[in-house]
């Protein structure tokens, strides 16, 4: 019985996802609002179908456990946190846009998306990390309440820049001096067995504030050359840190923002011909670049060591094939770190290749919506911040899935919103919630009357008029009708 739930719910997941990913799509294209609202509720349909099947899966692999083990009640627990899990999705889907009715629902619904994935993926690999992961969830969800109405309400942060310049440097000092190596990389503080903060995961944010203030003062020169060095300190820091994976999401977030502040391609080429040589000088001084590069070239060439992790990650992405072996058939935990860097590959074993790729086009709709919120933008700084974010979250998703599929060396980087981590998560969740605010910014923006000023007829005084129409006259002139104050 319990392999033909498994075999039926590998492709009714499939289904399911394939559903919800062309409905992303639509909503991209689609400008009615009342077709748009039937899309948006047809995805959370498809939310809640997956959630539930994903966690009555689960389900019945502990309920067969327990007839072996009578002691064992995880299934009970399982019970407690779906009815928990179920009821945040609720809350968030129903709930958010009753209090932001300008939200960008297209973002939201991907990413409770994201997030259910997420859930069902942890609850399969490591349950204790399952329900540790939602607590952080559950909690910062609630707190970035907040987040849309501060960016929505105050226009303060466009004048902290330095601030956020002098902030993101002194916490990335500070993991160099006080993190503690993990695989060769200082990536956290630690305190204690239990707890870690990794603060480049809240630095990328206020580096995106950083650059964007520098860029909305000026796109002069001079500005970029000290943007640039600013951004040459952060990067160099994460690579002293050997944190390579940051470093490199730090310099495209830099890249692009500058290339779409300043709308010159030739920054683009500077900045690629400068990565290449930092490549280049990060291979030769650091072994621990070495050995990923090499581990990365041939990773076959010694399978039991350097190798093991990519091998048994492409080994897993083989054994799902297209449709997966289902949950609970295949064995991802054999790859290290799976439920954290790796976490596409667990993916690709047990729902299979379709639905990995179906994640991808979800995450590069959540990148496209990123980007309109960013075109809807009034303000070069709400711009900016939109772009850089989008960048951000974009690049993440290119390194971390890079690296499981052998694209790019791996670079310890989590997948957003899937992979267990708590300062992941949560830096995700506010990325998130800003483009939210800026969405509602977005909105009121477009609502609000033109306004121009013209020359009053008869005198060289300019004033202030709503432009209600313009048309054109039979004599090819315009003819404005105004309202004057």
């Amino acid at each position: 019985m319990g392999t033909f739930i498994v075999v039926v719910t590998k492709y009714l997941f499939i289904l399911l996802m394939l559903f919800y990913t062309w409905e992303c799509f639509s909503a991209l294209r689609c400008k009615n609002p009342y077709k748009l609202a039937g899309i948006f509720q047809r995805q959370n349909a498809v939310i809640f179908l997956t959630y539930l099947l994903g966690i009555f899966t689960i389900y019945s692999h502990y309920a067969g456990l327990k007839a072996s083990d009578p002691s064992d009640n995880t299934d009970i627990v399982i019970i407690v946190l779906g009815g928990a899990q179920l009821c945040y999705l609720i809350v968030v889907l129903g709930i958010f846009p009753i209090i932001y009715p300008n939200i960008n629902k297209a973002i939201l619904s991907n990413m409770c998306m994201l997030l259910t994935v997420g859930f069902i993926i942890l609850a399969r690999l490591r349950f204790q990390n399952s329900i540790k992961q939602f607590i952080i969830v559950a909690i910062v969800s609630l707190a970035s309440l907040i987040v849309p109405y501060l960016m929505s309400k105050y226009e303060m942060w466009k004048s902290l820049t330095w601030i956020y310049c002098f902030v993101g440097v002194a916490l990335l000092l500070s993991v160099l001096v006080l993190g503690k190596k993990d695989n060769g990389a200082n990536l956290a503080i630690k305190f204690g067995n239990s707890f870690s903060f990794q603060p480049s995961e809240f630095v990328k944010i206020i580096f995106v504030f950083f650059i964007a203030g520098m860029l909305a003062k000026s796109t002069k020169f001079g500005q970029i050359v000290i943007s640039a060095i600013m951004a040459g300190i952060h990067v160099i820091i994460l690579v002293v840190s050997k944190d390579l994976g940051s470093a490199l999401i730090f310099f495209m977030i830099y890249v692009f923002m500058v290339y779409v502040g300043t709308r010159n391609i030739g920054y683009i080429f500077v900045g690629f011909t400068g990565l290449s040589v930092a490549s280049v000088a990060a291979y030769k001084i650091f072994y621990h670049v070495q050995e990923r590069v090499f581990a990365w070239q041939n990773p076959w060439s010694d399978p039991a060591d350097t190798g093991y992790q990519i091998t048994q990650s492409l080994f897993a992405i083989g054994n799902g094939g297209l449709t997966g072996t289902g949950l609970y058939q295949g064995r991802p935990t054999d790859v290290p770190v799976v439920d954290q860097d790796f976490v596409f590959s667990a993916i690709g074993e047990e729902f299979g290749a379709i639905f990995a790729v179906l994640i991808i086009l979800v995450c590069l709709s959540c990148f496209i919506a990123f980007l309109n919120t960013g075109m809807q933008q009034v303000s070069l700084f709400n711009k900016l911040v939109c772009v850089g974010l989008g960048i951000q979250y974009a690049v993440q998703i290119i390194v971390t899935v890079g690296g499981a599929i052998k694209m790019i060396p791996s670079t310890g980087v989590t997948l957003p919103l899937i992979s267990y981590g708590g300062s992941s998560i949560l830096s995700t969740l506010i990325v998130f919630a800003i483009i939210q605010g800026l969405a509602i910014v977005g909105t009121t923006t477009a609502k609000k009357p033109v306004r121009r000023k013209v020359p009053m007829e008869g005198t060289g005084n300019v004033a202030t008029r709503n432009t209600a129409k313009i048309r054109k006259s039979p004599h090819n002139t315009q003819e404005i009708r105004i309202n004057r104050h």
